[in-house]
């Protein structure tokens, strides 16, 4: 397990896996569970203090990782719905889920594919790539994480592609999101498709720490990536016959973020986000 200077003696110290003690539901992610938990290495639940409005929900400090990666810089590339039924217990959802299909194409061929090619081009690169499957490593940090997914309508009438990260992250997500949505756009031309972008995707668990401990680190910044419809004649046709436009478009904004973030401002700094708000009161029904 990834260790991280945890102030344990600190009153407010939650460790690995236990309840953060303020529960609710975000209003950027309402799929998000009443319950949450500290991720690995633990976090400082900071409360308001006497002096703050009513409204006030506190701050979790986590403190930054111990082991940081070192050498070259890493990248992980996750191949969505790979090697499901090999999911732990808190993913056991996950087991039965394959993915998009059309006709005999399944989701995870298209995923693996790309991620593949991505890595080659990376790694050419001089930068490590980790291929990840539906397990995570707990706490799993890097320089930057894409998530690949395809997706289906079911009838062939939408097209394009989108992106999403949690709402609760550290502050370079929305740099990682916006480098490879336009390196990707400007490879495939595809439109993005902004209309369909789903709270699942918003919580996926890949990064989903305050509920999940197979997810990777706050630290990592994490976005996930549908690159199409398998659906879509058009699409499909892109993905099928020209997968190596797809992981050049993926590869060059990947690229485009890790030279505009310097390992030294992803792990830099202690991230604070907000903690949830409190449980409403539930009155009791007679």
């Amino acid at each position: 397990m990834t260790n991280f200077i945890g102030q344990a003696a600190d009153p407010n110290y939650v460790p690995a896996g236990a309840p953060l003690g303020m529960i609710g539901t975000d209003p950027d992610d309402p799929d998000d569970p009443w319950s949450a938990a500290a991720p690995p290495g633990g976090v400082i639940l900071q409360t308001p203090g006497p002096t703050a409005s009513p409204s006030a929900t506190g701050t979790i400090r986590i403190p930054i990782p111990r082991t940081i990666p070192t050498g070259p810089r890493r990248v992980g590339i996750q191949v969505g719905h790979w090697k499901s039924d090999e999911a732990p217990d808190e993913l056991r959802r996950l087991i039965p889920q394959t993915g998009a299909s059309w006709g005999e194409l399944t989701e995870v061929d298209v995923n693996l594919d790309v991620a593949q090619r991505i890595a080659v081009i990376l790694n050419g690169k001089g930068i490590a790539v980790d291929i990840l499957p539906v397990t995570v490593p707990p706490g799993y940090l890097a320089d930057a994480v894409v998530a690949l997914h395809a997706d289906s309508d079911g009838v062939g009438q939408w097209s394009g592609y989108k992106m999403a990260h949690s709402a609760r992250r550290g502050p370079y997500e929305d740099a990682l999101l916006a480098d490879v949505k336009k390196a990707y756009g400007d490879a495939t031309g595809l439109e993005y498709d902004d209309t369909h972008i789903t709270n699942g995707m918003k919580g996926y668990y890949f990064f989903n720490w305050s509920r999940y401990q197979h997810s990777v680190s706050p630290y990592t910044p994490s976005v996930i990536l549908e690159m199409g419809y398998l659906s879509s004649d058009d699409d499909r046709a892109l993905m099928l016959d020209h997968p190596d436009t797809l992981a050049n478009g993926i590869a060059n904004g990947i690229l485009q973020f890790l030279s505009n973030t310097p390992r030294s401002k992803i792990f830099g700094q202690e991230l604070i986000v907000p903690a949830f708000p409190s449980r409403p009161t539930r009155t009791s029904v007679p």
